[in-house]
């Protein structure tokens, strides 16, 4: 009897266990999700800046791939950064300017005079092929090749499988090997 208590013990303690392990999974699980992006808190309280005109929300790529996010103002289309960023001037008219949620984008790098602009990058897309709605309908062919890999029998297929047959019953009671 003292055995079988001790079991049942160890059996409860191990069942207890196993929910708080599965509870620690599940909750785990739950915190995983993933995070969204959000602009750096002094560009999300200058908004207010943005609301006036001829101010954008600018991304510079350095050189050695870092970004900063500034709130600059927009001069007859040229943006000028400071004197603390090298002091250049880039180009900024409407065909450069994205939008961000409800605030307007421009992506300059500091290696080029002109910023990103998405027109001509698609158009570069469409040229070597590269877009990603072809991708999309790739993959559907793919798919769908996939799909047909199984054999297709035809009426001509099973006529001459039937015919053989036949061919061949009458050929075995012909030879005399099954009886008729």
């Amino acid at each position: 009897m003292e055995e079988e208590t001790e079991e049942n013990k160890e059996d409860e303690g191990i069942s207890k266990k196993l929910d708080k392990l599965l509870d620690n999974f599940e909750s785990n699980q739950k915190k995983e999700k993933e995070k969204k992006f959000k602009l750096p808190l002094g560009i999300r309280f200058s908004g207010r800046k943005t609301r006036k005109r001829n101010y954008v929300i600018v991304m510079l790529i350095n050189t050695n791939g870092s970004v900063v996010f500034k709130m600059m103002k927009i001069d007859d289309e040229t943006i000028t950064l400071s004197k603390k960023d090298g002091s250049t001037i880039h180009g900024a008219s409407a065909d450069y300017i994205l939008r961000y949620k409800k605030y307007p984008l421009i992506i300059i790098p500091r290696w080029n005079m002109q910023p990103f602009k998405p027109s001509e990058n698609m158009s570069e897309a469409e040229k070597n092929g590269t877009l990603s709605e072809l991708q999309k309908i790739i993959l559907l062919k793919m798919k769908l090749e996939a799909v047909k890999s199984k054999m297709n029998i035809n009426i001509g297929m099973v006529l001459l499988i039937i015919g053989l047959l036949i061919g061949g019953y009458f050929l075995l009671t012909y030879l005399k090997i099954i009886p008729s």
